[in-house]
């Protein structure tokens, strides 16, 4: 197998000559000329068709959809316009250059942006149906060698059907392969079915004994589904759906096959394939991650955290602006406690190249560094994108723990992995009983986890996504928990398509 990530090239070759083009977001008609008879004939001939459905999955800009004809803004990619820093900025981060309506909770129907480029993944859904299917029927491989590049495409279709459910809901995704060359607009399921589709596809991925369980070890396959990927992205989906025991027992699954914290925090965003990565969405020259650009001013020389370290963007004479789409909110910033070394990662003020100093008096926000080895020269820099990591996995087993039993010792064991790390401790006051631990995990992951993507989903299970959001002065409503279908998935249905509560075009 080729290294996933070192083939953006022949990955959109796949994304735009494989999926022949059609007029409609919807339609899938003719959407793909593959058969076994002339396609999947070697084990590279479907290496070549799996690696084409992780398009979306970089941290580069995006894609070319041979489908549609459009380009989309891959989900990993750091600009605004893409499905994780678009949610993220609904939270504890905030636009750094003006109001923006995801920050201010009034995107629409017909907002496109993010909309439109995270709801296009449920055309790779219909795909990776396809590419399932075909290579079932294939002979090119062995039957060991057929079932593990099924099993990996079952686990990357159950997480884009769980990105859509996050952001949409149940949607109505395409699992029948006899039903692909029919243009038949299916009505949404109900959550129940819906959330049954991702856990079958995990469920039958995890049964398949030739799918590798991680691979952390193996430069070139790594970012390629594993098992420890199919049980982190079921975890998520039950912490999602608040089935406490099912979650729980993934994370302790997950805690039993050799992953660890790094000793160093900033070791994680510095360090590719550490024991402490399940899933991350690496960067290479080929394919860069553009996150640390994304949230540097554009006059930023030298930043400091609250302790007065310095980072500087490249060599001393180097200078690449920076745009800054995004940053901390000063709120969330102060409650982090001095001695939390993850606070040392966000920088509270900066030298300009004007000879100026700016601090948060002159700054709508903090900026959220992360990826503290700042010595590069280029726009982008080369460093993994983190999905699921192991600290997630401690902080979703303490979560769950507490809910079906209360603050136990072994709840307790799992958090104090995370604040031991970050040299703080646990305060008596969140063991006072399971609410008080609820909600001192709620502030836990978000110090953990800030800018990963996670907290959108962290606080709409807490049931304060909304109210946070007035607190703000925004003025979010209920059903904003959930995004628009984007209007030109509703017209194209022509009515069969249900659009969610609350929303109008």
């Amino acid at each position: 197998m080729k290294k996933i990530f070192l083939t953006t090239i022949l990955s959109a070759f796949l994304g735009c000559s494989l999926f022949t083009s059609c007029d409609d977001l919807l339609e899938t008609k003719n959407f793909t000329d593959m058969s076994p008879s002339n396609f999947f004939k070697t084990e590279g001939d479907m290496d070549a068709a799996v690696t084409g459905i992780y398009l979306p999955c970089t941290t580069n800009w995006g894609y070319g959809d041979g489908g549609t004809g459009g380009w989309y803004n891959a989900l990993f990619n750091a600009d605004l316009a893409a499905y994780y820093p678009s949610g993220m900025i609904t939270t504890d981060m905030v636009c750094a250059y003006s109001s923006n309506v995801y920050d201010e909770f009034n995107v629409g129907p017909s907002t496109g942006g993010a909309l439109t480029n995270t709801y296009n993944i449920i055309r790779f859904v219909a795909r990776a149906t396809d590419i399932i299917d075909q290579i079932s029927k294939s002979s090119g491989a062995t039957e060991d060698i057929r079932n593990r590049f099924i099993a990996e495409t079952k686990t990357l279709r159950a997480f884009y059907m769980y990105t859509l459910l996050d952001w949409f809901g149940p949607v109505n995704v395409k699992l029948d392969p006899e039903k692909l060359m029919d243009n038949t607009i299916e009505p949404r399921p109900s959550l129940d079915t819906y959330v049954g589709y991702i856990e079958k596809d995990l469920n039958e991925a995890l049964e398949t004994t030739s799918f590798p369980e991680k691979y952390n070890a193996d430069a070139d396959n790594w970012g390629r589904m594993s098992k420890s990927i199919a049980y982190g992205i079921r975890m998520k989906l039950y912490m999602h759906q608040k089935q406490w025991a099912k979650a729980k027992a993934d994370a302790e699954k997950l805690m039993s096959m050799g992953f660890s914290l790094m000793s160093n925090y900033e070791d994680v965003f510095n360090v590719d394939r550490t024991s402490e990565h399940i899933w991350s969405i690496p960067a290479n020259l080929a394919s860069d991650n553009f996150y640390v650009t994304e949230i540097l001013p554009s006059d930023f020389k030298r930043g400091y955290n609250h302790l007065g370290k310095s980072y500087i963007r490249g060599g001393e004479d180097s200078f690449k602006p920076g745009w800054q789409a995004y940053c901390m909110r000063w709120e969330f910033y102060d409650t982090f406690e001095d001695k939390d070394i993850r606070k040392n990662t966000i920088l509270c003020e900066f030298d300009a190249i004007d000879g100026s100093h700016k601090n948060r008096s002159t700054m709508r926000g903090a900026i959220p560094i992360k990826f503290t080895d700042t010595q590069f020269d280029n726009y982008g820099i080369q460093k993994a994108h983190p999905v699921i990591r192991f600290a997630e996995v401690l902080l979703s087993y303490a979560e769950a723990e507490n809910e079906l039993n209360g603050p136990t010792q072994n709840a307790v064991n799992a958090v104090k992995q995370t604040t031991d790390r970050a040299g703080i401790e646990i305060p008596a006051s969140a063991l006072a009983n399971k609410d008080a631990f609820r909600n001192f995990l709620l502030e836990e992951r978000g110090h953990e986890l800030y800018c990963e993507g996670q907290r959108r989903q962290d606080l709409i299970r807490h049931g304060v996504y909304i109210s946070r959001a007035r607190e703000r002065g925004t003025n979010a409503q209920d059903y904003r928990v959930l995004f628009p279908i984007p209007q030109t998935a509703i017209t194209e249905a022509g009515g069969i398509l249900e659009q969610n509560p609350g929303y109008t075009n």
